[in-house]
């Protein structure tokens, strides 16, 4: 009974230091945890988003794949371990490697979504796979458009702010801003809208303002486990400090964008094209 008293503790601080953004703090003690009580199932969740937030996605993966084999029917499982695959995919660039880890997460990501019908975050995820990778990929907007209307079903302000990151894949940035600026009025807070909004202005060059104020934002609430990363807001931020001119500012938020991801590719290479310039 004790053991089991210790593990509930050490499960509650852990939640409590994660809720606090305090993540290194957290890992330590789930990874002792583990030691003793291996393949526990809501210790693995935990330590498996602790490394998603540190972007430490192998560890993460070698983690969860032996309970997406003992939990084959556990939404929570196949969701996390899937967005992993995903994103490690995303940070490997071209390679056989990254083509099986893209198909894998998707093809979790699209079991997690009919087991858990409600779950938006299922579907979010989709989306943003479906809208950015390539065809041999799996990609494809018909794909993700079919998620944004599930999407919008369960929630017309979330289903909006995706229907504007389709927009912006389309390069309809007034289109995006519309929609963007139409979810925020109904909701101020939504962070993927809020996000969306900063994408557009990011890559449209319109509103340069509103959309870096909508990024900062963003930087005060904490992001789900399937939206866009604290990292992908300082990358946008520096796109927009680019656009501005003060490429002072685009190095400061890129190297955010590094030390919170150090595998995140785009602001890696973002730097090193100021840098030679």
């Amino acid at each position: 009974m004790r053991s089991e008293e210790s593990g509930e503790a050490v499960l509650k601080q852990a939640s409590k230091l994660m809720a606090e953004s305090r993540l290194p703090e957290a890992r330590a003690p789930l990874e002792a945890f583990l030691r003793r009580e291996p393949g526990h199932l809501e210790g693995t969740l935990l330590l498996g988003k602790v490394y998603n937030g540190l972007g430490r996605r192998e560890e993460a993966l070698v983690l969860l794949e032996p309970l997406v084999k003992q939990w084959p029917d556990e939404p929570r499982v196949l969701g996390l371990y899937a967005g992993q695959c995903l994103l490690r995919a995303g940070e490997l660039g071209v390679s056989l490697r990254a083509l099986g880890l893209a198909q894998r997460g998707a093809e979790l990501l699209e079991r997690a979504a009919v087991l858990s019908p409600n779950e938006i975050a299922y579907r979010e995820g989709l989306v943003d796979f479906y809208r950015q990778a390539p065809r041999i990929a799996g990609g494809g907007l018909a794909k993700a458009r079919r998620h944004v209307e599930a999407i919008r079903r369960l929630d017309p302000v979330r289903g909006a702010a995706w229907e504007a990151s389709i927009f912006v894949q389309e390069k309809k940035y007034a289109e995006a801003l519309a929609a963007c600026e139409a979810a925020l009025k109904a909701r101020p807070d939504d962070y993927v809208a809020l996000f969306t909004l900063g994408k557009t202005v990011s890559e449209g060059g319109l509103k340069l303002a509103e959309g870096e104020a909508a990024l900062r934002r963003c930087l005060e609430i904490s992001p789900g486990a399937s939206e866009p990363s604290h990292a992908g807001v300082w990358y946008r931020l520096g796109m927009i400090a680019e656009a501005r001119g003060d490429g002072a500012g685009a190095k400061v938020a890129y190297a955010n964008a590094l030390r919170l991801e150090p595998n995140y590719n785009r602001p890696a290479e973002a730097l090193a094209r100021l840098d030679g310039q």
